[in-house]
């Protein structure tokens, strides 16, 4: 069950981590991150591609050492939840706002959640982020990485809407 929920944890610690994102999406809300009508498909071209991409990625970089294991329902919601719920929400919202507006909302949100499914988890404990050492190091490393969220989509973005009627390039 561990693999699962990770040592210790209990439905309950997921239970307040949903409610973190949940803290953090009335915000990107507030902010202006809805989702257009014209940005639907868009919305789960990058729902999907997201979630279905970061949880693998996740579980690889884990076999290959540069992440720490998530335990299957920490990806899990991180991934559907957090990530393509959440994070393609703050996109539809921000991807028109100047490149290092988005990047610093992205590598701040991030590190928010990270933190907090650190301390609730127990998880995101790596004592590295490559070569630099620490474990703050480990959570801003990712967490920058998760800036570029913008950036990655709008590449993607461009490359799909000459396949996808109805995806929106940026």
């Amino acid at each position: 069950m561990s693999e699962i929920l990770g040592a210790g944890n209990t439905l309950g610690s997921y239970a307040l981590v949903i409610a973190v994102y949940a803290a953090l999406f009335v915000v990107i809300r507030y902010a202006g991150g809805r989702v257009e009508l014209n940005f639907v498909r868009t919305y789960w071209v990058l729902f999907f591609g997201w979630a279905l991409g970061v949880f693998v990625g996740n579980y690889l970089f884990y076999r290959l050492g540069v992440m720490s294991f998530l335990p299957w329902l920490n990806n899990f919601i991180h991934t559907f939840v957090w990530i393509g719920l959440c994070l393609g929400s703050l996109y539809a919202g921000a991807h028109g706002k100047p490149a290092l507006e988005q990047f610093a909302l992205f590598a701040i949100f991030s590190f928010i959640v990270k933190w907090a499914e650190h301390e609730i988890l127990g998880t995101w404990e790596m004592d590295r982020f490559f070569f630099i050492r620490g474990n703050l190091a480990y959570i801003t490393g990712w967490s920058l990485m998760d800036g570029l969220y913008p950036v990655i989509s709008a590449f993607g973005l461009g490359v799909i809407s000459k396949f996808v009627r109805g995806v929106v390039r940026p």
